[in-house]
């Protein structure tokens, strides 16, 4: 049989669905799609005792714009919106009583996404799973990539439904792809520096790279990229950071913004993790009205509590993993085709969102502890990040606040 190249992160062999044993449910309040394919099935289904069309529990989508999202599983709107498939075990009743050939794409590979750079498959994990967090987030070495070959026609049955974004490596920029990633990669998982210090040297070195593409100078990108490369990975202090100054107050004002913007796009379920994450950030704004003692509580809590995780070997090891796990998933650095800055945009804005999470939690206790920020990674990826909205969101209000340039990504993040 056939085999299919592909590029992974090591984590995946590891990882399994474990079920009922999962503290959370990948089947409540998503819109869950169903395939054309699948449809088919259950419509050519006869005489079974169990149907998974019989009651409207699958609906076909009226909204619909490809074979992907051809039909919805209608949630139970009487049972806190969860899939009318879900048993009481919080087992699939379509994997028990038809196996797993008749369960829809969207079930069968979630919390795995897929991409294709040129001919070769990439697949790697989605945090909004709580056990597909727990692999990513506690890769004590980093997240290391491996090549493997896996079963052709297993995986090209999605074929037609995977979004082939990384086809875009014909031009002149962007055939630079994998050096600017494999440097960036490199950059972010550099522990000799900070965080804030990684993703402000990205913000450097694509700003050199867009001004050699602007000037179309693209054979020099290869030898801009290695030299600054190796600048930074002998750097024994932050001196190219030197002529970069942050602005804690504007930093201030655009968290209290931009997370009280965040309720309208989140999941109107008020007791989700999210929502209870946002409300507590939002509290400790509403508290304090005066500029003074904002700055003041605000800075105390960076410094003194929050800080202090990101420093810690496992705080570092998980806003590390986070980061390059999203790198490699969102095909950076041309998440947006056209535009590199935006990936990096991007990156920093969750970086600045998950930050801006941890001070609700802060405020309250004396530190944060590993599961605080676990559960917040979990409810991001779960509530925004899968959200389409969320970072035309996020990305319109750092361009409104003007810290769209190097300078301001340092405002954003620095913390």
């Amino acid at each position: 049989m056939s085999k299919l190249k592909a590029l992974v992160p090591e984590y995946l062999k590891d990882f399994t669905c474990i079920g009922s044993n999962c503290e959370e449910t990948c089947c409540k309040n998503w819109k869950i799609t169903v395939d054309k394919e699948t449809y088919k099935k259950y419509k050519r289904l006869k005489n079974n005792d169990f149907h998974p069309l019989k009651d409207n529990k699958v609906i076909k989508n009226k909204k619909s714009i490809s074979d992907e999202d051809y039909a919805i599983i209608n949630l139970d709107k009487n049972n806190e919106k969860y899939c009318p498939f879900l048993n009481e075990d919080l087992l699939c009743n379509i994997y028990t009583n038809l196996g797993e050939d008749y369960m829809c794409d969207t079930c069968k590979t979630y919390p795995r996404e897929f991409s294709f750079v040129d001919d070769e498959l990439e697949i790697s994990l989605v945090p909004s799973c709580p056990e597909a967090a727990r692999k990513i987030l506690y890769s004590p070495n980093g997240i290391c990539f491996e090549h493997t070959e896996l079963d052709y026609q297993k995986y090209m049955d999605y074929k037609k439904r995977i979004y082939t974004k990384g086809r875009f490596l014909s031009k002149n920029a962007h055939k630079y792809f994998w050096n600017i990633r494999i440097a960036s990669i490199t950059i972010l998982q550099n522990r000799n520096i900070d965080i804030v210090s990684r993703l402000t040297f990205l913000g450097i070195l694509y700003k050199k790279v867009n001004a050699l593409i602007k000037q179309k100078n693209y054979q020099l990108i290869d030898d801009e990229i290695i030299k600054f490369v190796n600048t930074v990975e002998h750097l024994n202090d932050n001196s190219l950071l030197d002529s970069l100054s942050e602005n804690k107050f504007q930093q201030a004002l655009l968290c209290k913004e931009i997370i009280l913007g965040l309720e309208n796009i989140s999941l109107k379920n008020k007791d989700s993790a999210i929502s209870i994450f946002i409300n507590s950030t939002i509290d400790f704004f509403k508290k304090r009205e005066d500029a003074n003692k904002l700055l003041n509580e605000y800075n105390f809590i960076i410094k003194n509590k929050i800080r202090p995780f990101f420093d810690s070997d496992t705080g570092s090891m998980m806003i590390e993993n986070y980061l390059v796990n999203k790198y490699f998933l969102d095909l950076m650095p041309f998440t947006y085709p056209d535009d590199m800055w935006k990936s990096l945009i991007v990156l920093c804005g969750d970086y600045f969102i998950i930050k801006s999470l941890m001070l609700g939690i802060a405020k309250d206790n004396d530190s944060i502890k590993e599961d605080d920020f676990f559960s917040i990674v979990c409810s991001v990826s779960r509530s925004l990040t899968h959200n389409s909205h969320y970072y035309h969101y996020l990305i319109e209000n750092i361009e409104n606040w003007e810290l769209d340039t190097l300078g301001g990504i340092y405002t954003l993040i620095n913390n």
